[in-house]
């Protein structure tokens, strides 16, 4: 992405974690990155995801945001708090970024039932995050079973799990479904693998169990 900057670039997106692999830039890399990166390019931290975050080593964005007049932090409601269907988030930036995007915005962009509803979410952050620590554990559980049998599993940072699979992608999906789960198929690369209840994860568990026991 550094390579590819150049006299016309406004602004670059970096997803952490991405979205849909679930990876993660670590803190030095993202330093290195920032360094490098022409003061007046923008860096767009997209931390959708932020909240499933259990490794240490991945930076919360604020850090930089606070200190470079460049970045600029986005983050949501629809995953963690649960509210995807009321659309819901916000920006942290310097107060002249900030001024830039409220000339765009769209009036009245969040409902006032959205307000409400995030209000009442941060109201209720200590189960919030019990449940999100619990679906972590059950992202970690997932993504080791898959690669305990052999699958092109990705660690995960968030609350799915990127299977890279290839010319086994729609095979895979078609096992997922005709067991009662749906997948998000990327044909001839891999599935997303949305972290669900226990029963749902088993299932895609023993769907990979048998699948990988089919001779190639």
């Amino acid at each position: 992405m550094l390579e590819a900057i150049d006299d016309t670039t406004r602004v670059v997106f970096i997803c952490n974690p991405n979205n849909p692999t679930g990876e993660a830039v670590r803190r030095d890399e993202l330093i290195e990155f920032l360094d490098a990166v022409p003061s007046d390019v923008i860096v767009v931290l997209d931390e959708a995801y932020r909240e499933f975050i259990t490794d240490s080593d991945i930076p919360d964005g604020l850090e930089f945001e606070r200190e470079r007049d460049n970045v600029v932090v986005i983050r949501t409601f629809s995953k963690a708090y649960g509210l995807a269907g009321l659309r819901v988030g916000f920006a942290i930036a310097s107060p002249h970024l900030a001024e830039g995007t409220r000339k765009t915005m769209i009036p009245f962009g969040v409902s006032s039932i959205a307000e409400a509803a995030a209000v009442a979410a941060l109201q209720s952050e200590d189960e919030l995050f019990a449940r999100v620590r619990h679906l972590a554990a059950e992202r970690d559980r997932v993504w080791h079973a898959l690669a305990g049998q052999g699958w092109n599993v990705h660690p995960s940072h968030a609350n799915f799990v990127w299977m890279r699979l290839g010319n086994r992608t729609e095979e895979f999906a078609a096992a997922c479904e005709e067991a009662g789960i749906t997948v998000r198929a990327f044909p001839g690369e891999g599935v997303r693998i949305s972290v669900a209840e226990e029963e749902a994860n088993d299932r895609v568990i023993d769907v990979g169990a048998q699948l990988s026991s089919v001779p190639q």
